[in-house]
């Protein structure tokens, strides 16, 4: 059973999880994941996992991703994007680069976003898309978001280019529309690719027709962009690490309070976090060895 990790440029009309069961497939994977959902119209990087890999995700998933999109104004669509019906239909004001500019500006840092109704969040058990599909009213929650960067790449009306590095939870389709309403119009995205997550570039990315084995890429070489990777020398200590017991070893848990714990062939072993108690204790098995 191969285990790490696969990043994949996902091309449109595909779901994130059309791509997981199409690698299954061609690696007999029992076991796929994905870190971060991209949209069936979106393109560009998903770093999908393999066997055990897949236990490590959750360390993935909360970081910052960048996209690049595409806003087209005047439009509302139902979903967002370009693959929904038009709702509404404004006309555009005379706005110039500086507007879009300092709309920009203004949108940097932390605030709630609503989560669109076309999307996979559930509510009261249900997800959301189905609450859309049924013309169903629902209370749609929202979240606190992070925008880091929101940059223009292209002003040429009524389209607008950008690219933005966001917190983990944020819909750039959302984003789209935030971006055309304080403009004083509407809009949609037609285009949305993810770029990178972290220091993980697309331009390293496989398309799933390009896949072969020597594409997969061991845990360890991908975590360490996550997390701080330990080698354990002394055999007891790795020998716990193996079976998830209490790390006793000193560090400096104000420096180094989570880590993933790699033999000497630089496999990852299981991820260990600091308890208050005064050791490290095991959060997650990767290849213990009572798994």
């Amino acid at each position: 059973m191969k285990d790490g990790f696969l990043l994949i440029d996902k091309e449109s009309d595909y779901t994130s999880r059309d791509v997981c069961n199409i690698i299954a497939k061609i690696f007999d994977a029992k076991k796929v994941g994905h870190a971060g959902t991209l949209d069936p119209f979106a393109t560009g990087l998903l770093i999908v996992a393999l066997n055990n890999a897949t236990k490590t995700l959750t360390y993935i998933e909360g970081q910052y991703k960048s996209y690049e999109a595409t806003l087209l104004l005047g439009k509302k669509t139902s979903s967002g994007d370009l693959t929904g019906e038009e709702i509404e239909s404004k006309d555009i004001p005379n706005i110039t680069k500086e507007d879009v500019k300092n709309i920009f500006n203004s949108l940097i840092g932390e605030s709630e976003q609503t989560v669109p109704k076309t999307s996979a969040v559930h509510v009261n058990g249900r997800k959301l898309y189905h609450y859309a599909h049924l013309n169903q009213e629902v209370e749609l929650p929202k979240r606190t978001i992070d925008i880091k960067e929101l940059e223009l790449l292209e002003f040429n009306l009524p389209v607008i280019r950008f690219k933005t590095t966001v917190s983990k939870g944020t819909y750039v389709r959302t984003l789209g529309e935030t971006i055309a309403e304080k403009l004083g119009t509407v809009g949609h995205l037609t285009a949305l690719r993810r770029t990178s997550i972290l220091d993980i570039d697309v331009s390293k990315a496989k398309t799933i027709k390009e896949l072969n084995e020597s594409c997969l890429i061991p845990t360890s070489e991908i975590i360490q962009k996550f997390l701080p990777l330990m080698y354990l020398p002394n055999e007891t200590e790795l020998k716990k690490a193996k079976h998830g017991g209490k790390l006793s070893i000193k560090l400096f848990p104000e420096i180094l309070d989570l880590f993933c714990v790699i033999d000497d062939k630089k496999t990852a072993i299981a991820i260990y976090k600091y308890s208050e108690l005064g050791y490290y204790e095991c959060v997650r098995g990767i290849n213990r060895e009572d798994n």
